[in-house]
Formats: C-alpha cells, sequence, structure tokens
C-alpha cells in the first residue's frame, strides 16, 4: 500500500506522484518482518542519473510508523538491485550499480549507526 502526508496540492508542487515511486519488501535481518526498500523516481536524482533508495524498518517503538535505516544509496533505477546472500551483522549486503561508467557499489548495515553505508 502507497502512503503519502503530501496534501495532492505540494505532491504537485514536487513532482511527488505514486506512479513515480516504486518499493518492494524483503526481511533484509531475518526477523520475520519485511523491510521497504524503495524510490522515488522524480525527486532524488543525483545529477548523475541515479536515484536515491530508501530501507525502512518498521518501528516496534511506534506501530504505525517505520523508520529510516539507509544512509544515502544512489543507484541506477533502470540496473537491478542485488540483495545479496552475504551478511554483516545479521542484515544482508546490498549491491547496486551507478548509472555513470555503471559503477557498482556495496552497502553492509552498521550498527553502530544503525543504518546501511558503503563499505
Amino acid at each position: 500500500m502507497y502512503q503519502t502526508r503530501l496534501t495532492p496540492k505540494t505532491a504537485a508542487l514536487h513532482n511527488i506522484y505514486q506512479q513515480d515511486s516504486a518499493a518492494f519488501f524483503y526481511d533484509l535481518d531475518g526477523d520475520g518482518k519485511r523491510e521497504i526498500l524503495g524510490t522515488h523516481y522524480s525527486s532524488a536524482l543525483s545529477g548523475m542519473g541515479d536515484c536515491l533508495l530508501y530501507i525502512l524498518k518498521y518501528d516496534e517503538k511506534n506501530p504505525s510508523k517505520y523508520k529510516k535505516i539507509s544512509d544515502y544509496i544512489y543507484f541506477d533505477a533502470a540496473s537491478p538491485l542485488y540483495i545479496l546472500e552475504e551478511k554483516s551483522t545479521q542484515y544482508h549486503k546490498i549491491k547496486v550499480h551507478s548509472a555513470d561508467d555503471n559503477n557498482i557499489k556495496y552497502f553492509s548495515f552498521d550498527k553502530r549507526k544503525n543504518l546501511y553505508t558503503e563499505n
């Protein structure tokens, strides 16, 4: 289910529309609850043609919310995003391609920061 807290007027100002969003669910840490991995094509371009990947985890303290657990992960939305079998801490590592030169980047979960960061 897609949900936005923006009014239609505010969404129109920022070109934020449901059809420009893509997301999927995957249990990255094996806790039985699936995280959300998603992007919004028109609002998160890096200038190099990449989109920003958001990774959201269910917030146990606030059951109606999710919290962001990713640093800035820029990726080419036209290329595959890989969730690797290899894990750091209990989280799966993630592999993405960049739009510039098809540069490959790897991201691991950093328990100290409580975020996926580039390694």
